[in-house]
């Protein structure tokens, strides 16, 4: 038979052995968890450099995009700019009424342009005032146009894609 010597040994022995098996299971863990972080890490890190990357390619992209848009317009306007060329050359060799006439065609296809790039005028006589849109420069008493509504145009205001550029100045009714 074992002493109490011995039992107590063999005791200490066991625990010594579990207390060593649960360090290494706590350090292999810890290990583990290290590695798990390193991991999540570096996913993070190039995570955030793809972001960068994107935001600078997006910003490329859209520089490129501004430029091809500026591109349409001032082509479409260097047509309007050889016509006026045009115009003055033969200022000289036509008369006052078919100069006028070709400033009107000159005006219109300018117009166009203007428009067919999402250019939009507004601001008209008899229209309701809305201070969204419109600037009041005075108030002025008129019989036939009711209170409120737009009596005189100072400045016709523009909106680029419904986006207002340039809002319209104008002179409201006050009514009688």
């Amino acid at each position: 038979m074992r002493g109490k010597k011995q039992v107590y040994e063999d005791e200490q022995k066991d625990s010594s052995k579990k207390f060593e098996e649960q360090t290494q299971k706590k350090e292999d863990n810890a290990n583990v968890l290290s590695e798990q972080i390193e991991a999540h890490k570096d996913k993070y890190i190039r995570l955030m450099a793809e972001f960068d990357n994107f935001k600078k390619r997006t910003a490329v992209e859209y520089a490129k995009m501004v430029e091809s848009a500026n591109k349409a317009l001032i082509s479409d306007l260097i047509e309007i700019r050889e016509t006026f060329e045009r115009a003055f050359i033969s200022n000289s060799q036509t008369d006052a009424n078919a100069f006028k006439d070709g400033m009107k065609l000159i005006y219109n296809k300018f117009d166009e342009i203007l428009i067919k790039h999402g250019l939009e005028a507004f601001g008209n006589v008899g229209e309701k005032f809305d201070p969204a849109l419109h600037d009041a420069m005075m108030k002025q008493r008129d019989a036939e146009i009711p209170e409120e509504y737009i009596l005189t145009i100072f400045e016709k205001g523009y909106k680029l894609k419904n986006n207002i550029i340039r809002h319209a100045k104008v002179v409201v009714s006050a009514g009688n």
